[in-house]
């Protein structure tokens, strides 16, 4: 750092200090008397207003005191901030050397790992922090929110008994972990979890509805059955637990033959959280009149590395499925439902260049690949991909499309029996709404397989159920994979950590063919003729 650039910081933090004491302060920076607080103080006033500069003067700081992890941890996020992700990284990671307790070092390097899609590097920084900082009941439940937010729940899953006997009593805790023990596949530890958690906080929406999701319910005793319709009486838990509470009573019921009951507990639950949560059908029809009036784009040249492999269609036609038995193939590793390439279009916008679309792809195979050991093929199954496969042929041309179908009314019901609570699926609490998603898709469907190169393999749900093994030779033989091979491997918990979590475990089964029937005589809409 030259004399002007020290000028430059100096003068910036003149007039940013207190006043009293600001120019003693500045005098001992320039004179080299300056404590570790006078450079940490300084250098994050810096950041708060020129990250570059902040850079300068921070670099010269960890040479004055090389022993600070403070300063190498303030470097670091002033090398994050100018787009220096390699040094940034280096500077976390000796801060981190220097104070494996620095939760803030951690942290930023994890943000920073996550960014470049290195989940398996952010959980080893996640547990190392939780290994050496002073525990308290707020970095634990931290630690085990981030690990979820990145889908690494196999590493929160180890650090879950410590936790839980640290603080027993703590509902949210218990609520954390019925949920990674419901992703793992851990269904009676899933159930204790979440029944202890409503039991300390009934105000938790998504454990009420996640404890109907933990199994099949086959007894009218059930002790959970009794709990949800409990739950249903009360009027003081606000409309998010009460619907949740409704859509997990409705599919307990579902699941006893209570088919009557059912639509009227469910109708109830989707009246309530659809008027609260609109869905804009013009809107969606603008989209999709946009989508289908513009000009193609032009690719870019395609990459042989990495296989990006799409499993799109309406949410709920089998996606899940698809993607847990193709998992299970160790030339196929799953990442679950990837929100990317909605951020990606919104970010790049419609007319890109081809430079731009190069970039994007190369950030989208990154965050697809991360850090685990190689693979073939990557499975992305976000059914809602399929608003941009234009985007995705240009960005991604050498991808491949699995397109889940089912039958119209059957997809109807299972959407408007779960409860999703996400903005994108907004449409899925009303059944026109539905009709009319459902239109846009179709319309959408047929653009892109008319004019894209993309290769799109047609999975119909009836075919899969009904005869699994043929089908699914089929979908292996156009994804390259070997027709006739089988594996035992278990699928990763990414593939489940969706509505479809406990049906996915599921064997192959054939129950929710034609399942509409069960319900005709109580839901009319089912009767619509867009539904044909």
């Amino acid at each position: 750092m030259n004399a002007a650039s020290i000028a430059a910081a100096l003068d910036r933090l003149r007039g940013v200090l207190p006043a009293a004491g600001a120019e003693a302060l500045i005098d001992r920076l320039r004179d080299g008397t300056a404590s570790e607080t006078d450079w940490a103080m300084s250098g994050e006033a810096l950041l708060r207003l020129e990250p570059p500069l902040a850079r300068n003067f921070l670099e010269i700081a960890v040479q004055r005191i090389p022993e600070s992890a403070t300063l190498h941890y303030l470097l670091g996020n002033a090398l994050r901030m100018s787009a220096r992700p390699v040094e940034a990284e280096a500077a976390l990671r000796q801060a981190i050397i220097l104070d494996p307790a620095h939760a803030n070092a951690s942290l930023s390097l994890a943000h920073l790992l996550r960014e470049q899609g290195r989940m398996r590097a952010l959980a080893e920084i996640m547990t190392a922090l939780w290994h050496h900082e002073p525990r308290t009941l707020e970095s634990d439940r931290r630690t085990l929110a981030f690990l979820c937010e990145c889908e690494r729940f196999a590493e929160a899953d180890t650090l879950l008994a410590p936790i839980l006997e640290a603080h027993p009593g703590d509902a949210p805790l218990q609520r954390r972990a019925g949920e990674i023990a419901l992703v793992l596949g851990r269904f009676d530890a899933a159930r204790d979890h979440l029944r202890a958690a409503i039991d300390g906080n009934p105000g938790q929406a998504s454990a009420w509805l996640r404890l109907a999701h933990t199994h099949r319910f086959v007894d009218a005793d059930d002790p959970d059955l009794q709990r949800l319709r409990a739950g249903a009486s009360r009027s003081d838990l606000g409309t998010d637990v009460e619907t949740a509470i409704g859509f997990g009573l409705g599919k307990a019921l579902d699941d006893l033959g209570e088919y009557g009951e059912a639509a009227r507990i469910l109708r109830q639950a989707n009246a309530r959280w659809h008027a609260a949560h609109p869905w804009d059908a013009d809107a969606w029809k603008r989209f999709v009149d946009t989508q289908g009036a513009a000009a193609r784009l032009q690719p870019v040249p395609a990459s042989a590395e990495t296989v990006p492999v799409f499993i799109v269609g309406l949410p709920r036609s089998g996606t899940t499925l698809a993607a847990s038995l193709l998992a299970r193939d160790p030339e196929v590793r799953a990442r679950g439902e990837l929100n990317w390439i909605a951020a990606l279009a919104a970010r790049i916008g419609a007319q890109p260049t081809v430079e731009t679309l190069a970039a994007a792809g190369t950030f989208y195979l990154r965050h697809l690949r991360q850090d685990d050991e190689p693979a073939r093929l990557f499975l992305d199954k976000n059914p809602l991909n399929f608003r941009h496969l234009g985007l995705i042929a240009a960005m991604l041309p050498q991808a491949k499309i699995i397109h889940c179908r089912r039958d119209l009314r059957d997809t109807a019901l299972s959407l408007w029996s779960q409860h999703f609570a996400h903005e994108d699926m907004a449409w899925s609490y009303d059944f026109g709404d539905i009709a009319a998603f459902a239109d846009g898709h179709a319309r959408l469907m047929q653009r892109w397989k008319l004019q894209l190169d993309l290769p799109i393999f047609e999975l119909d749900y009836e075919a899969l159920v009904g005869d699994s093994e043929a089908t699914l030779g089929q979908l292996r033989s156009f994804l390259g994979l070997d027709a006739t091979a089988t594996s035992s491997q278990p699928a990763a918990a990414e593939v489940f950590a969706t509505a479809s979590i406990w049906q996915a475990r599921q064997g192959i089964h054939a129950r929710s063919v034609e399942r509409w029937r069960n319900y005709a005589g109580f839901l009319p809409e089912l009767g619509d003729t867009r539904f044909d």
